[in-house]
C-alpha cells in the first residue's frame, strides 16, 4: 500500500511538471547533438525504435541525435543517468515495466522517479506473446502447453525480459490463472530473452512481437497466444489470451520517450511536434511494424495519462501475484 501511495505522487509530479513553465529564450531547438538514452542492451525492440526515430529528428532538426545504450538492472542505470543530465538535450525511451517498478522494488531499489523525468510522447505499443521452443516443450496449442506444464510441475520453464517486466508478470499471472507451475527464468533484456528461447535454454518465453516475430523465422519456436484482447495485426493467426477464456493477460507493453525536469516545456512542445511528424509517416510507421511495433505518437498529457492507466493495472496484478522484489 505505501508503494502504491509513492506511486500516485509519482503520477501526480508527472502531470504538475506538464503546467506553466518559465519562458524560454526564442531560438532554434536544438542548437547542440541531443543524446537519447536507450536503458536496454542493443538489438531489442526499443533499440531498434529509438534509432528508426533519431535518424529522422536529425534530419529535421539538422542536428546529430545519438543513441546511447547503457543497460543494466532493468532499465533504472539508464534512467538514472537521464533523470541527472542537464535538461533540454537528453532524452531517455523506457519501458512501462521499468517506470512500474516502484510497485514491486520500493522506492529505493526503483527506477527514478516523474518527478525527475518529464513525458514527452508515446513511442510505440506491442503485444507480448507466449512462445514454446518446439523440441524442449511440443506444444501446438496454450491448451497443450497447460497440460504438459500439470503433467511436469516445474519442469517447463518461461523466460521473461527481467524480474518485475510485464513479461514476469505475464508468466506469474498464466500460472494463478491455470494453476500449473512453469518456472520462471530472468534476463537480462529481450534479446538475452530471445537467445535462450530459440537456444533451448528455456522451454517457453514471453516475448514482445518484435522477438516472437524474430524467433518465428528462425523455425524453432511456435507462438501459442498474444495479450491483444482482439488478437493484433502483427502477429496474424495468434489468438489472444481474452480469446482462449483466460483473464487477466490483456495488457500490452509500451515505451515512452522522457526528457529530465527541468527541460521548458516549450522544447518539450517541439520535441512531442517533431516526434508526432516523424511517427505519422508511412515509411516510419512500416519500418515498425516490420521490428513488431505500433508508432503511438501522442502528447506529454496522453503518455502521463498512460502512466496512470498503466500503474492502476499493474498494482492490481501486483495484488494479485504478491510479487515484491528487493
Amino acid at each position: 500500500m505505501q508503494n502504491a501511495i509513492r506511486l500516485i505522487a509519482f503520477t501526480a509530479a508527472a502531470l504538475a511538471a506538464l503546467g506553466p513553465e518559465p519562458a524560454f529564450a526564442a531560438g532554434p531547438y536544438p542548437d547542440q547533438p541531443v543524446r537519447l538514452i536507450v536503458p536496454y542492451p542493443a538489438g531489442g525492440a526499443v533499440d531498434g525504435a529509438a534509432r528508426i526515430l533519431a535518424e529522422r529528428l536529425s534530419a529535421i532538426w539538422s542536428q546529430a541525435v545519438i543513441v546511447e545504450n547503457r543497460p543494466g538492472a532493468s532499465g533504472r542505470i539508464g534512467l538514472a543517468l537521464a533523470a541527472k543530465s542537464p535538461p533540454s538535450h537528453t532524452l531517455v525511451a523506457a519501458t512501462n515495466s521499468t517506470l512500474n517498478e516502484q510497485l514491486t522494488r520500493g522506492q529505493d531499489g526503483a527506477a527514478p522517479a516523474a518527478a525527475d523525468l518529464v513525458p514527452v510522447s508515446t513511442l510505440f505499443t506491442t503485444p507480448v506473446a507466449l512462445l514454446v521452443n518446439r523440441q524442449a516443450v511440443p506444444a501446438e496449442s496454450l491448451a497443450q502447453y497447460v497440460e504438459l506444464a500439470r503433467a511436469k510441475p516445474g519442469a517447463v520453464s518461461f523466460g521473461s525480459s527481467g524480474e518485475g517486466t510485464s513479461t514476469h508478470f505475464f508468466g506469474e499471472l498464466l500460472k494463478r490463472e491455470k494453476d500449473i507451475d512453469i518456472t520462471h527464468i530472468p534476463f537480462a533484456g529481450e534479446g538475452p530473452n530471445l537467445s535462450g528461447l530459440i537456444g533451448g535454454h528455456v522451454g517457453s518465453a514471453f516475448l514482445s512481437a518484435s522477438g516472437a516475430t524474430k524467433a518465428a523465422q528462425t523455425g524453432k519456436t511456435r507462438v501459442l497466444a498474444v495479450t491483444t484482447p482482439r488478437g493484433s495485426a502483427l502477429l496474424p493467426g495468434v489468438p489472444s489470451f481474452d480469446q482462449l477464456g483466460i483473464a487477466g493477460l490483456d495488457r500490452d507493453t509500451w515505451v515512452g520517450l522522457y526528457a529530465p525536469r527541468g527541460t521548458p516545456q516549450p522544447v518539450v512542445d517541439r520535441i512531442t511536434t517533431d516526434v508526432a511528424t516523424v511517427l505519422a509517416t508511412s515509411d516510419v510507421r512500416e519500418r515498425y511494424a516490420q521490428l513488431g511495433l505500433v508508432a503511438e505518437g501522442g502528447t506529454s498529457r496522453d503518455l502521463a495519462a498512460r502512466m496512470e492507466d498503466d500503474r492502476q493495472y499493474w498494482a492490481r496484478v501486483v495484488q494479485q501475484t504478491g510479487i515484491t522484489l528487493r
